[in-house]
This record gives C-alpha cells, sequence and structure tokens, in this order.
C-alpha cells in the first residue's frame, strides 16, 4: 500500500484537533459517531479525492498536449528510410497517447470530479469549523454543523449526477415528423 500523501496526514492532524475543540458539542455516542463516521470519513475521502483526480487530470493533461505538440513537429520532418520509418511510428504512438488521454479525460471526467471533491471538502471543513468556533452555550450548534454537513453531500451528489453521471448518458433526441 502507497503511503498517505502529505496533505491527507496534516489533514488527519487538523481533523484530530479539531475532534478535541468540539467535544463540548460531543455529548453523547451517537454525536461522536456522526463526528468520526460521517463527517471526518467525508473529509478525508473528499480530500483523497481531490489529491487523485488532480494527479490524474493533470497527469493524462500533459500526456495529451506534450504529445499534441510533438506531433505535427515529426510530421514536418518529412524523413525517409529507417530514420522515417522509425519517425512515423513515433508520430502514430504519439497520436494514440494524446487522443486516448483525451478520450479518458473525457470519458472519467477527472477535472470535474477534482472540482466536486474539492468544492464538498471545503464545504464540510466550514461546518466543522463553524461548529468548532461555536460557543459551548450554542444549543443549534450542533444542529447547524449536521444540516450544513449534509447540504454538502446533497450538493455534491447532485453535481456529480449532472456532471458525471448524466453527461455520459446518450441525449435524447427529438425524432418526431413534423410537417407543416
Amino acid at each position: 500500500m502507497a503511503p498517505e500523501p502529505k496533505a491527507i496526514r496534516e489533514l488527519r492532524v487538523q481533523l484530530h484537533d479539531m475532534g478535541k475543540a468540539a467535544q463540548p458539542f460531543l455529548i453523547d455516542e451517537a454525536r461522536k459517531a456522526y463526528w468520526a463516521k460521517a463527517w471526518e470519513l467525508a473529509v478525508v475521502h473528499a480530500a483523497t479525492r481531490v489529491e487523485g483526480n488532480r494527479k490524474q487530470f493533470y497527469g493524462l493533461r500533459l500526456a495529451a498536449v506534450i504529445s499534441a505538440i510533438i506531433v505535427p513537429s515529426l510530421v514536418g520532418l518529412n524523413l525517409s528510410g529507417t530514420g522515417g520509418s522509425a519517425v512515423r511510428w513515433l508520430t502514430f504512438t504519439l497520436s494514440l497517447i494524446a487522443a486516448l488521454s483525451t478520450a479518458i479525460l473525457t470519458l472519467f471526467r477527472f477535472g470535474d470530479r477534482w472540482l466536486m471533491y474539492r468544492a464538498l471538502s471545503s464545504s464540510l471543513m466550514s461546518a466543522g469549523w463553524a461548529l468548532v468556533n461555536s460557543p459551548p452555550a450554542d444549543s443549534k450548534a450542533w444542529t447547524r454543523f449536521t444540516s450544513a454537513t449534509e447540504v454538502a453531500k446533497a450538493r455534491y451528489n447532485a453535481a456529480y449526477q449532472t456532471a458525471v453521471i448524466l453527461a455520459t448518458q446518450p441525449r435524447a433526441e427529438d425524432h418526431s415528423d413534423s410537417h407543416d
């Protein structure tokens, strides 16, 4: 198993400190479970997905751009013989890399996912910080925290459905015959 990225390790330390600061609101087992299982895990999951999707997006995008820049230069060489054959195969290979990288980016929407997970992570952290910074006597703080957490998750789910699931489905075209 690969070591956890530094950003995630630092986030876990921050979440641990936030958990200590949230103790006045974690008054029963249900609240402790929600904090640890619903909120904290969602924050770590979102942050992990931010890192993964960002790396995949930039890696594939970089491969596509570099390949797309090199191909016209290779085509312009117009070499013959053994060198020409090698250049043609290299051109073909780089063209495939550019096309496949672009297709994978379009299909899996790593850029969209990266931005959606970043927004989710930010919203969840804002909800956590709002709770931690609330006065301990604030009886509505916990309700605001859970509501904000659920709203953030619902917003993410709606964005995911729109940007990832629905975007990959073929559009229904109007095939009705209208005769005027």
